[in-house]
């Protein structure tokens, strides 16, 4: 199965195209209106130079503008393109995503990293099950800032609940850990939203949320 799904993407190109086109119609409205102007101009009163002048210049700006818009286009098009061609290459990928909770196979070691902007007095992990139960605790004694490596033992299959608790003197925060996890398949949505990486255990997470990317798997 192809795990790449391309079937909402929409075609940036054709943002290019209608603003070409655009352009091209208001320069060739402009010279239409400006040759009626000069053949049926008053003889005794004729246009002035200046206008003639004035009007172009008006046309030079707003043609200019739609340059500019076609050249926006065409770069956002481009950088759409790269994003695609690096987002399908993490498929079978490790990345860290911040996450309290992952669907767990028999038998799996999920791990991953808790990260610390500063020192703490106590870090606690602690894994339960979806009807509260405790299933492993870890805890960390004064651990300097940087990442906390940590691997869960083997659970058996079913949904689990990550919570870190943080110490800081009297300031106790709760928050999540980055979990460890493999890049299964990458959904290309409509231009100007999200890349969509779907990861294991997890489901559909934004290719911007991702911490950390990882080593292929083996």
């Amino acid at each position: 199965m192809n795990p790449i799904n391309n079937s909402n993407r929409t075609n940036p190109a054709q943002t290019s195209e209608v603003t070409a086109n655009s352009a091209l119609g208001l320069k060739n409205e402009f010279l239409q209106m400006m040759v009626a102007q000069i053949k049926n101009q008053d003889p005794l009163d004729p246009l002035d130079g200046t206008e003639y002048v004035s009007q172009l210049a008006q046309f030079s700006m707003v043609e200019g503008v739609e340059g500019l818009r076609a050249g926006q286009s065409s770069q956002a098009e481009m950088l759409y393109t790269q994003q695609v061609l690096q987002s399908t290459a993490l498929i079978g990928t490790t990345v860290l995503v911040p996450s309290t909770g992952i669907a767990a196979k028999q038998g799996e070691k999920p791990s991953g990293v808790i990260r610390l902007d500063g020192a703490a007095d106590e870090v606690t992990l602690t894994v339960k099950d979806l009807n509260g139960k405790v299933i492993n605790t870890q805890t960390w004694k004064y651990p300097e800032s940087g990442d906390i490596a940590f691997e869960v033992p083997e659970l058996d299959e079913g949904s689990y609940v990550f919570d870190v608790e943080v110490k800081m003197g009297e300031r106790v925060l709760n928050g999540a850990p980055l979990l460890s996890r493999e890049v299964e398949k990458v959904t290309l949505p409509k231009t100007g939203s999200d890349i969509q990486l779907s990861i294991a255990g997890m489901g559909s997470v934004s290719l911007f949320s991702i911490s950390e990317f990882g080593k292929t798997t083996s």
